[in-house]
C-alpha cells in the first residue's frame, strides 16, 4: 500500500468513527406569537448559542443546526444546515404574523435533512437527529402536507432513531401531538411567558443533552459483540 492509499484509508476509518448530531428547531412565527416576539427570540437565541457551548463540552460530536420556521407568509428556513462552529451566530429575524402551516414546515425540514444525510453518506449508527418543534396553535395553513403525511413519516423516522419533541402553549397539544405521532414523554406545555418558555427550553436541552451523552457512550465504547444502537 502505498502513501496515498494509507492516506485514504486511514481517512475513511477516521470518518467512520465520528460522530454527529443533527439539531433541528422549528419554531411558529405566526401572528399569534407577536405577544412575545422580543422574549421568543432572545430564548431561542439562547437555544443556539447553547448549543455552540455543547460543541465545547463534547468535542468528539460534531454538531449541526438548522432552523425553520412558520407563519409569515409561508415557511423559511432561517438557518441552513450548517456545522456550529462554523455557523455565523447572527439569528435569523422574528417578526410573527401570518397563520400556522406547520405540517409543511415539518415536511420540508425532514425531506430536506434527509437529502442532506443521503449527500453527507453516514452510517445510521453514527448520527441522532433531535427535532424540536415549538408552537402556540394548531396547524391551520399547510398546502404541501396534510396531517397522515406527517404523521406516518414521524413514525417511521421514529422507528430509524430519530426524535421529536412538541413544545406547545395556547392549544390543546395532546392533540396536536397525537396527530404528529410524538410519544407522549416528548409533549411538553409551557406557559407563554418568558419565563414559561426559559424553563421549557431548559428542559428540553436538559434531557436531550442526556441522549447524546449516551449517545457519545455508546460510539465511544462499543460492545465487540452487539451493534451500535
Amino acid at each position: 500500500m502505498n502513501k496515498t492509499q494509507s492516506n485514504a484509508a486511514s481517512n475513511a476509518a477516521a470518518s467512520a468513527d465520528a460522530s454527529y448530531a443533527f439539531n433541528v428547531l422549528i419554531l411558529d412565527e405566526s401572528g399569534s406569537m407577536g405577544s412575545i416576539a422580543a422574549a421568543a427570540k432572545e430564548v431561542f437565541e439562547g437555544y443556539l448559542h447553547r448549543l455552540i457551548q455543547e460543541q465545547q463540552d463534547i468535542p468528539d460530536l460534531t454538531q449541526y443546526i438548522n432552523m425553520w420556521s412558520f407563519g409569515k407568509p409561508y415557511v423559511n428556513e432561517n438557518i441552513p444546515l450548517v456545522k456550529i462552529n462554523t455557523w455565523d451566530k447572527v439569528f435569523p429575524e422574528y417578526r410573527p404574523s401570518g397563520n400556522t402551516p406547520m405540517f409543511d414546515a415539518i415536511g420540508m425540514s425532514i425531506h430536506k435533512l434527509k437529502e442532506s444525510l443521503r449527500i453527507l453518506d453516514l452510517q445510521k449508527e453514527q448520527y441522532q437527529v433531535k427535532v424540536f418543534i415549538v408552537s402556540d396553535g394548531e396547524e391551520n395553513a399547510s398546502r404541501e402536507y396534510k396531517a397522515s403525511q406527517i404523521g406516518e413519516l414521524i413514525r417511521g423516522l421514529i422507528a430509524e432513531g430519530w426524535a421529536f419533541d412538541y413544545y406547545g402553549t395556547d392549544h390543546d397539544i395532546t392533540s396536536m401531538a397525537d396527530t404528529l405521532n410524538i410519544e407522549d414523554n416528548r409533549r411538553v406545555m409551557f406557559q407563554k411567558t418568558k419565563a414559561g418558555m426559559e424553563n421549557a427550553r431548559d428542559q428540553y436541552m436538559a434531557e436531550i443533552m442526556k441522549e447524546k451523552m449516551k449517545f457519545m457512550e455508546s460510539r465511544r465504547n462499543p460492545k465487540k459483540d452487539e451493534p451500535i444502537l
